[in-house]
């Protein structure tokens, strides 16, 4: 009776941990130049290049959108304060943006000029 009432507590919690509709968490994704952008279990996205971290920031995703959030000063990020708005697209393990509003400039050119393909 307690291997059935804790195999039942890890399917649910499991299952609770799943994101419905959000097809980018806990996935990796090649970029150019060696770039590894990892959308962790978590909400934080890990940029690494020769699996050395160089950026990491907060997501959320609602639907086709995300939203990004640096969190580590770097010279690689914007301002911690400041949001991004993207719509993403999935097609065949191919990851594209599109700004949808973004104060960081910078950031925003990159992320729209991104292509990723899935691990």
């Amino acid at each position: 009776m307690k291997i059935l009432i804790a195999v039942a507590a890890v399917v649910i919690v499991s299952f609770a941990s799943i994101r419905p509709g959000d097809p980018i968490t806990n996935t990796k994704w090649d970029g150019e130049n060696g770039l590894v952008v990892y959308f962790t279990k978590s909400d934080t996205v890990k940029l690494l290049v020769d699996e050395k971290m160089v950026a990491a920031a907060q997501y959320k995703v609602q639907d086709s959108l995300l939203i990004w959030r640096d969190f580590i000063k770097s010279e690689a990020t914007c301002d911690t304060s400041i949001r991004g708005k993207y719509i993403y697209k999935i097609k065949e393990d191919v990851m594209t943006f599109r700004v949808i509003s973004d104060r960081c400039e910078d950031r925003a050119n990159i992320l729209q000029t991104l292509v990723l393909i899935k691990k």
